[in-house]
């Protein structure tokens, strides 16, 4: 299997190219997904990058089409290539070394790594590869910046490198051709114009070489008013002097030269009468560093922007306590030294330290100035000046800053230097936006390590782990590097204790107890997060407590509110604070969640004695807060079912819904919310609340088919109303929940709770839910092949919904009648009862119900052979499920308007749409999807 996609994007299997359709976007979602290969790719960024910042209201439905169309082209992979669904996003699972960018990195790396003979020939490999633009055929140059922003500077870097290992082979003359076409088409590249000039000068051709450096400088001096750079400078003058040391390299030197940057570069030095001082401050970079690509590209992307505009570029790299975020500064700066040459300046600015005393910039700048050769003598009285000196002596140097720690922008502010032609690395808990707006600052955000990239972590501390052991401690410690080296240091500990063991006893205790090392208390997880927790403002702090009450894993900004018991726009600006601060993640627009640890952390200091009303009112709220605004989904997406509205809430704002999409929006957002929610007010001691919220969800995982969370929730709920003794609520959680088991196909099951709903309606005189529960009854009765039952009990319940004058229950009863007769061979029976149930539904303006009537029309006609009819109202109903979200019954009726069109004979339009079918129920993980691979496979056959 074979991807490429530096140049036009393309899919290679056994040599035979793949069809992957005509449409750009479709190769553009590919192409993504093989930049970040066997990684989840959130749908969110697929839609910013097929789209940007106007998308379609379609988007999602045509990203999760476009995949689909994918998942077929790449059918003919072998199982090679496999597309999956996973979290919010789509996983590309494929090996890295298939697809040419990686295969690309991976030749390069090794050839930096050979002998000079094998060096070449890896070299040459790499760029072979090359065949135009990356994803020049899929994306627009806005787009490929983005993705591929440093992947051409890694290609001239591999040129460059390659010559020079020509040089040192003695191939001269061939370098020196390669060289001199080189310069012809890129003039303003010094490096290779400083390579050109070498060759010439060994070769005796001085003055071509001389002159190759007067051109040089002239178009610098016409376009940008700059000289060369210092090292091309440095090079000018020991050819002019004639030194020895030019005329031949030590085997095994590294570069010819060293590397020099593209136009506009730097600014001539200012003369100060004896050479600077070359400071090297960076610390030990840390052993047994792993992952961090994309980040250490990103870095790797932002000094070439920097070399190429001759303006310094400052990143600033931000995450939790822990996460890496020093290690990854001090682990690039070590790999790129050598870019820079006049030195690599650091500085803790104790930001987030025991002493609970950041550095001021008059403490820092000092410091900074002793580091570049100041005498203390030297240094300036005020910070202004101090400040002014740093900018005036780093002014067109090549170096590396970092400034490790920061609190906040007004810290380092100060402390940035001149017009250095290098980077400046920041590293801080929080965000420092203000240096983003102000300074142009790059943001560099660190999420936990990857799995495989954490479980090598735990490798390379523990040698000899098992592969599972390994990827279980991963796990556990959250994928968070500090965390990972204090389990594996007390691992270490205890030779003879089984690894596995180990995380079994550390999940038994005090979640943070396991992340306690006693050499300090920078390797005491609890204690790095409180220097996070004690520079919140006291509002933030308390919000902070209370969002580890939150019942499930994400939360809204409207939850945020209730939990805090404060309007959504305050909460929206706590929540920003602990954003910044690096102790909430931003997960989409108006919606955080807490890092595992740091939530771990939150929830022991919720958990205080002196915060105990705290968590009795904050659990309070935001659970009246989730039943009120579950029962007005429920109230918009099922409007015609019986229900118990709840007593108005005291003291929350719930939301409203203005549209069936609104709510059905909010349910899904709020989906891994929901089952725990029922959890929480059982716990709480709210049964009441436990069963409203199970009844009134159940509306929508009905609609989303999310059955487990569905009977989840109801056996709570149920056990809640017995506990209560409410024989009402319990005959609503009988028949809810036995819907539940009808649509997983447990009919006896269902079959036996609907009855046992009925008595418990029956023994209390209760009617209201009786022609609803007959009707569910009939269904499963129908479903578990018995039609006769079913057309029956129907019938009853029909009967019972005309008395109660309910339009909408008698329609749905009429249509399941009409379904037995189809099941009974009756077909022309079918359609009448169809056409009536057709009727009544549209009385009631249910355009969710009225699509399915639609639908089960077109299989009623099908059934009569009347396909261009069926045709017709698949169609119709497929479009209005669209508008109702109802992605589940669009996919049920592309099946069927498939099986139609191939009875008419076009069967790639028939396939067309199982494709998009197909896709919808691998992601529900509907047992149809494995009908319809078979349907294609088989289609596929008789074409």
């Amino acid at each position: 299997m074979e991807f490429r996609i530096l140049g036009p994007v393309e899919a290679y299997s056994a040599g035979v190219p793949l069809d992957l359709g005509t449409r750009r976007q479709q190769r553009l979602v590919l192409a993504v997904l093989l930049l970040e290969p066997n990684r989840a790719v959130p749908m969110d960024r697929l839609i910013d990058l097929v789209w940007g910042s106007t998308p379609p209201a379609s988007a999602r439905g045509t990203v999760q089409a476009l995949v689909s169309r994918l998942r077929t082209a790449l059918r003919g992979a072998d199982g090679l290539a496999e597309i999956l669904y996973r979290g919010t996003g789509y996983l590309l699972r494929v090996d890295p070394l298939s697809v040419d960018v990686h295969r690309f990195t991976d030749l390069v790396a090794r050839a930096r790594a050979a002998d000079d003979e094998r060096s070449v020939e890896l070299f040459d490999r790499a760029l072979a590869l090359w065949r135009g633009d990356p994803l020049d055929d899929v994306a627009p140059p806005q787009t490929r910046d983005r993705l591929c922003g440093g992947l051409w500077e890694a290609r001239w870097a591999a040129v460059e490198d390659r010559l020079d290992v020509l040089v040192r082979l003695g191939r001269s003359r061939e370098a020196l051709d390669e060289l001199t076409e080189l310069v012809t088409e890129h003039p303003l590249r010094q490096r290779l114009v400083g390579q050109l000039m070498l060759v010439l000068h060994r070769q005796g051709r001085t003055g071509e070489a001389l002159g190759a450096y007067a051109d040089l400088r002239a178009r610098l001096v016409a376009e940008f008013g700059l000289d060369p750079a210092g090292e091309l400078r440095d090079l000018q003058a020991a050819i002019l002097r004639g030194d020895p040391a030019l005329d031949a390299l030590p085997a095994g030197t590294a570069r010819a030269i060293p590397p020099v940057v593209e136009a506009p570069a730097l600014v001539p030095r200012p003369a100060t009468g004896q050479p600077p001082v070359r400071p090297a401050e960076l610390p030990h970079s840390p052993d047994g560093f792993v992952g961090r690509q994309a980040e250490l590209a990103a870095l790797d992307a932002q000094l070439d922007a920097g070399q190429r505009s001759g303006r310094p570029r400052i990143v600033v790299i931000d995450g939790m306590g822990g996460i890496g975020k020093t290690a990854l500064a001090l682990h690039w700066g070590h790999r790129r030294r050598d870019a820079f040459a006049d030195g690599q300046l650091y500085l803790d600015l104790r930001g987030f330290s025991p002493s609970d005393t950041p550095m001021t910039p008059a403490e820092a700048l000092p410091r900074l100035l002793l580091s570049l050769g100041v005498p203390p003598s030297a240094i300036p009285p005020s910070a202004d000046s101090q400040a002014a000196r740093l900018r005036s002596l780093t002014d067109g140097r090549r170096m590396l800053i970092v400034l490790d720690n920061a609190y906040d922008a007004a810290q380092v502010r100060p402390l940035l230097p001149g017009n250095v032609a290098g980077l400046v690395v920041v590293t801080s808990r929080r965000r420092l936006l203000g240096l983003v707006v102000r300074e142009q600052a790059v943001p560099l955000g660190l999420a936990p390590l990857r799995p495989a990239e954490s479980a090598d972590l735990v490798a390379g501390c523990l040698n000899g782990s098992h592969p599972a052991e390994r990827e279980a401690l991963a796990d556990y410690c959250g994928h968070v590097p500090l965390a990972i080296r204090i389990v594996a240091a007390r691992a270490l500990e205890l030779p003879d204790h089984p690894l596995g063991e180990l995380v079994d006893e550390l999940r038994q205790g005090r979640r943070l107890d396991a992340f306690a090392a006693s050499d300090g208390p920078d390797t005491n997880l609890r204690t790095v997060f409180s220097w996070s927790y004690r520079s919140l403002s006291p509002p933030a702090a308390g919000l902070f407590r209370r969002l580890a009450l939150h019942p499930g894993q994400g939360v809204g900004t409207p939850a945020v509110a209730a939990l805090a018991g404060i309007d959504v726009p305050r909460a929206r600006e706590l929540a920003g604070e602990l954003t910044r601060a690096s102790l909430l993640h931003r997960t989409g627009p108006d919606r955080y969640q807490f890092h595992d640890l740091v939530g771990a952390y939150a929830t022991e200091l919720a958990g205080a004695p002196e915060h105990a009303e705290e968590r009795r009112l904050a659990l309070r709220r935001v659970l009246d807060w989730y039943l009120h605004t579950v029962a007005a989904a429920e109230r918009m997406l099922q409007p015609h079912r019986p229900r118990f509205p709840p007593a108005p809430p005291p003291l929350v704002e719930p939301l409203s819904f203005d549209s069936y999409v609104d709510a059905l929006s909010w349910c899904e957002a709020e989906r891994s919310s929901l089952v725990p929610v029922v959890r929480a007010a059982v716990a709480s001691g709210l049964p009441g609340h436990a069963w409203q919220v199970a009844l009134a969800a159940s509306a929508y995982w009905y609609i989303a088919k999310r059955r487990e969370d569905w009977l989840a929730a109801g056996g709570i709920g149920l056990a809640a109303t017995r506990s209560l003794g409410d024989r009402r609520a319990e005959g609503a959680l009988l028949m809810s929940m036995a819907t539940a088991l009808c649509e997983s196909r447990r009919y006896p099951e269902a079959i036996e709770l609907y009855q046992e709903s009925l008595r418990v309606q029956e023994a209390i005189g209760y009617r209201d839910w009786r022609p609803t529960t007959l009707n569910s009854l009939a269904v499963a009765h129908a479903e578990a092949g018995r039609p006769d039952h079913a057309l029956a009990t129907f019938a009853l319940a029909r009967d019972e919904h005309r008395l109660q004058g309910n339009r909408w229950g008698e329609g749905v009863a009429l249509q399941n009648m009409a379904q037995c007769h189809a099941l009974l061979g009756e077909p022309e029976k079918a359609v009448a009862r169809h056409e009536e149930a057709l009727t009544a539904v549209r009385d009631t303006g249910d355009r969710y119900a009225e699509a399915i009537c639609i639908a089960n029309l077109g299989e009623a006609h099908a059934e009569l052979g009347d396909d261009e009819r069926a045709i017709r109202r698949f169609r119709e109903a497929a479009q209005l499920h669209v508008s109702t979200g109802n992605a589940h019954g669009r996919a049920r009726t592309l099946l069927a308007l498939g099986r139609s069109l191939v009875r008419r004979g076009d069967t790639d339009a028939a396939r067309s749409c199982w494709r998009e079918a197909l896709a919808v129920f691998d992601e529900l993980g509907d047992p149809e999807a494995d009908e319809i691979r078979a349907l294609l496979t088989t289609s596929c056959h008789q074409r």
